[in-house]
């Protein structure tokens, strides 16, 4: 299903003026690789246009790259209940800590960084590490912050997540049964795309594939 909606994607681009497209593509800049690459050379427009489509089957599949749900809030959660019951401990058994930014000592707060703890350290360090990917890490997001392309689009399975719930800038399109693409809704686009790195790197992905198509081609000929 994920190479059907690759070579769909592929295609819908390439009907509408993307004439440079490859799949499995390296963004510059970055570490993703993006699932359809395409470039339009524009007339009208003061710029040319790199589009970036992310194919999603299933519900999993999506939340594995926009990790807002459940597993990190989740994990979040138990961390968090590990930080307090760490201060507790701490504070009863290192009551030197205590600051005096308050003039009673219930309210008294207690500077844990004095201390070289390393179970209270790794536990901030990776509470740390799962509020960004919760709240900003996210691969959809840092794409639209990078600025990867002028278009982001995800394309998706019948149904797999409403309008409300696309990340913002990007444009939903869908899959039927029929192998027909609708637009569910539109991108935002972005200005100040390079498209030279993007033309090497999308030659690059399509000399590969065409490398091995070739390559399978001549073995299946071979006596």
């Amino acid at each position: 299903m994920h190479w059907r909606l690759k070579e769909q994607t592929f295609l819908w681009a390439y009907g509408r003026g993307f004439r440079c497209c490859a799949t499995e593509v390296r963004a510059p800049r970055s570490r993703f690789r993006i699932d359809v690459a395409a470039i339009r050379l524009e007339r009208t427009q003061s710029e040319h246009t790199v589009a970036l489509f992310e194919c999603k089957q299933s519900r999993e599949d999506l939340d594995r790259d926009n990790q807002r749900h459940s597993g990190l809030s989740t994990h979040l959660q138990v961390l968090q209940e590990r930080r307090d019951t760490l201060e507790r401990l701490l504070a009863l058994h290192y009551p030197s800590l205590r600051t005096t930014d308050s003039l009673f000592p219930e309210w008294a707060t207690f500077d844990f960084s004095a201390i070289d703890h390393t179970g209270y350290r790794q536990t901030i360090r990776k509470i740390a590490c799962r509020q960004r990917q919760l709240f900003e890490k996210t691969k959809f997001d840092l794409m639209i912050r990078y600025r990867l392309g002028n278009l982001h689009y995800l394309v998706t399975t019948p149904d797999l997540l409403r309008r409300c719930e696309v990340p913002l800038g990007w444009g939903l399109l869908e899959l039927d049964g029929k192998e027909v693409i609708t637009e569910k809704s539109a991108p935002t686009r972005f200005s100040g795309v390079e498209i030279r790195p993007w033309l090497e790197r999308i030659a690059k992905a399509s000399t590969l594939q065409n490398a091995k198509l070739i390559s399978e081609r001549c073995q299946n000929r071979s006596p």
